[in-house]
């Protein structure tokens, strides 16, 4: 069976292609249209998924979706507005939504007629992180700002079947009160929890006790003081895809003034972001231990935006009785469309349907050698580059990292998720302070304090962290040893920690291969590992989009496919 999932009309839209249970390609429509978070509708992520399965239109048995946000804005402003006789059931009804699904698709695609599948959100995001797991049974929690109205899941999963336990319901949400703290400190809601993440190791916990009165989280429901917030009182989002307001007059007479976007950043900030952190991480280890005693299973999926959170993940084998954690890598909404598409599966391939656990997380668009050349012939003969084809790439690379150059690495097909991976990454070496600060001010042109990632095999992790397992889709801060802090400042945060990533020969060869080649240079084979993009912008998709990077930036050399590129004015 080939299904086809579609995350649209709402923030991180994006495609995906199953067949026979196994996912064969996902894109972000964001990696096309270079704005983050985009609600574009994913015409080029559904092509590209396609092109890259070999299937045609007429091939498709289901185009399987979730939530969609015109049905669930519609009902908010009617929860809003208490005003019922607005309530037009046929006009949002499910069939309405699959006509306006299917407009888009015959306006781009010409005359489809497919079958069309609808699951809810949060049991597609189960769906997208057990079916993938590497567990038989396993607990499940699912967390993020809404979704259909629940805001958080409880479930378990045995085989091919998944039951929901709990469901907790909007207004009240973890992920909303972190996004409105969020937002408080001067970044952006929906979009930059991560910063607040970074922040949080700098400040103090001052205002724990107030966030968690206003955040009351019980075994198995979630409270806000709404008084003190205000997404509730209109849509989350404006048409543009930009969070409102979340947080109310009361939140800032208690706090006292905003930060305004962009400001400096004050220890005030600091102590606000501490303090949410604190409090959301509490907040999810009394659901996860509820979910534990409901379960008395040693494992548990985690997936929905709020276990982007990386920090909390790390802590939950010494926080609960789970023991073994699996993070599905495209967590946040683009993850739906991966979902959506195996519920579809299970539900009509029942007898044949088999869970294929992920091995890696390379499942997006790749360019052949001759499309790389392509791209590179305006820099070909140009004095102020140098282009070669090594013989040895992984060995050429590792003399410039052991140089403390700042390299572009784009290889193989593009990760799915928010995260590089080690085929849309820029890498640098970790054993110098300055490779992090150049790298923020030189290539990433972002803020200071934001900490930078290490890859390492697997083999090599827990010799210099404290690790125990693999984390192969870097969503699981832990502590670097202490004795080998010194030896890698560049991705050692302020207090410790680090957001590893374990890499196996068969997940990423080039990129094992390039670890111990550094390694024989430094002795230590761990790299830094970032994003393949400045600040604002998009991972780069295309052979195009690394070179422009590439070229306007601080990066000294670029190995694109088998071809290393240098900068000669260095």
């Amino acid at each position: 069976m080939k299904i086809l999932g579609i995350h649209f009309n709402s923030h991180d839209t994006g495609a995906a292609l199953v067949v026979d249970g196994e996912l064969v390609s996902m894109m972000e429509e964001e990696r096309f249209d270079h704005q983050k978070h985009t609600n574009a509708f994913p015409v080029n992520s559904i092509s590209t998924c396609l092109k890259i399965g070999g299937v045609r239109w007429k091939d498709i048995d289901y185009v399987a979706y979730a939530n969609s946000a015109r049905l669930s804005n519609f009902f908010k402003k009617i929860f809003i507005s208490k005003n019922f006789s607005d309530f037009k059931p046929n006009i949002y009804s499910q069939g309405y939504i699959e006509k306006i699904l299917h407009e888009e698709l015959t306006k781009y695609f010409g005359d489809i007629n497919p079958k069309f599948f609808y699951t809810d959100h949060h049991t597609a995001h189960a769906a997208s992180v057990f079916y993938l797991s590497p567990y038989e049974e396993s607990a499940i929690f699912t967390v993020d700002g809404m979704g259909n109205w629940v805001t958080t899941t409880l479930g378990i999963g045995a085989k091919n079947k998944i039951k929901t336990i709990n469901r907790i319901g909007y207004p009240h949400s973890l992920g909303l009160f972190y996004g409105a703290l969020t937002q408080y400190i001067g970044f952006k809601a929906n979009c930059d929890e991560g910063k607040a993440m970074g922040l949080a190791p700098y400040g103090k916990p001052k205002y724990v006790d107030f966030f968690r009165k206003i955040c009351r989280v019980q075994e198995d429901t979630i409270e806000l003081e709404l008084s003190y917030f205000k997404f509730h009182k209109d849509t989350l989002l404006d048409s543009e895809g930009n969070a409102r307001q979340w947080f109310s007059e009361g939140m800032v007479n208690v706090l006292g003034p905003v930060r305004e976007p962009e400001s400096e950043l004050t220890e005030h900030a600091a102590d606000v972001a501490c303090s949410v952190q604190q409090v959301y991480e509490e907040g999810c280890y009394k659901l996860l231990g509820h979910l534990y005693n409901k379960t008395n299973n040693k494992n548990v999926c985690l997936s929905g935006g709020g276990v982007l959170n990386c920090t909390m993940n790390g802590k939950i084998p010494s926080n609960t009785s789970f023991d073994n954690v699996f993070v599905m890598p495209a967590a946040n909404d683009t993850g739906l469309c991966i979902g959506s598409a195996l519920v579809a599966e299970q539900r009509y391939s029942p007898k044949t349907f088999k869970r294929i656990s992920l091995r890696h997380a390379y499942y997006g668009s790749e360019y052949n050698e001759l499309e790389i050349e392509g791209a590179l012939n305006c820099i070909f003969g140009d004095p102020a580059f140098q282009v070669s084809k090594p013989d040895n790439l992984e060995n050429d690379v590792a003399v410039k990292l052991a140089s403390f150059e700042i390299i572009g690495w784009y290889q193989g097909r593009m990760e799915i998720g928010p995260r590089a991976l080690g085929h849309r990454s820029i890498l640098a070496n970790p054993t110098r302070e300055d490779s992090k600060d150049r790298v923020n001010s030189k290539v990433k042109f972002r803020e200071n304090f934001r900490p930078f990632a290490p890859i390492i095999p697997l083999e090599e992790a827990c010799n210099y962290f404290e690790i125990d397992g693999e984390s192969p889709y870097m969503l699981k801060i832990t502590q670097v040893k202490k004795n080998k802090q010194a030896f890698l400042p560049a991705v050692t945060h302020i207090d410790g920690s680090a957001r590893v990533q374990t890499v196996t020969r068969c997940q990423n060869k080039k990129i094992y291969d390039l670890l111990y080649a550094i390694k024989k240079h430094n002795g230590i084979p761990v790299l830094l590992n970032t994003s393949f993009n400045v600040r604002g912008d998009t991972i780069v998709r295309t052979p195009k989009d690394a070179l422009k990077c590439f070229m306007n930036t601080g990066m000294d050399s670029l190995a694109i496919g088998p071809y290393l590129v240098s900068k000669n004015n260095k």
